[in-house]
């Protein structure tokens, strides 16, 4: 029997003061479809377009929370104390942990790498090298 890669889909990334991991795995993609009541690529889509819901924003991270390995307990009560905070600061870590689980990352690169590099094609560097000056 070989070994699967489940690191393809972990974000390793700060929350709640400490370095936490986070996946979501089929079990954890099958509770936030029935919390949510729409499949994954819904959810990855509306949070890629700022319509997501509350709900949408906290599950993926409680849930990537227990799919990294902490308690059920512990992902609840460290989601709940954040819970006042503005929801924009919580959502490109919502994003990143349901990229990982629908994209993967590609191997041999970790999910942190380049985090703060901006996404936006227009700032970012040319793939291709500019002309001699």
């Amino acid at each position: 029997m070989s070994d699967i890669d489940t690191g393809r889909t972990v974000v390793d990334a700060p929350f709640a003061g400490q370095e936490r991991r986070f996946q979501l795995r089929i079990g954890e993609i099958g509770e936030l479809e029935r919390l949510t009541g729409v499949g994954i690529g819904a959810t990855f889509m509306r949070l890629g377009s700022h319509q997501f819901s509350v709900r949408e924003v906290w599950d993926v991270i409680r849930l990537g929370l227990e799919g990294g390995g902490t308690s059920a307990v512990e992902a609840t009560a460290l989601v709940m104390r954040y819970q006042d905070q503005p929801l924009m600061d919580f959502l490109p870590l919502a994003g990143r942990i349901i990229a990982a689980a629908v994209n993967g990352v590609p191997p041999g690169k970790s999910e942190t790498e380049g985090t703060g590099e901006s996404l936006d094609p227009a700032t970012s560097p040319s793939s291709t090298p500019g002309a001699p000056s």
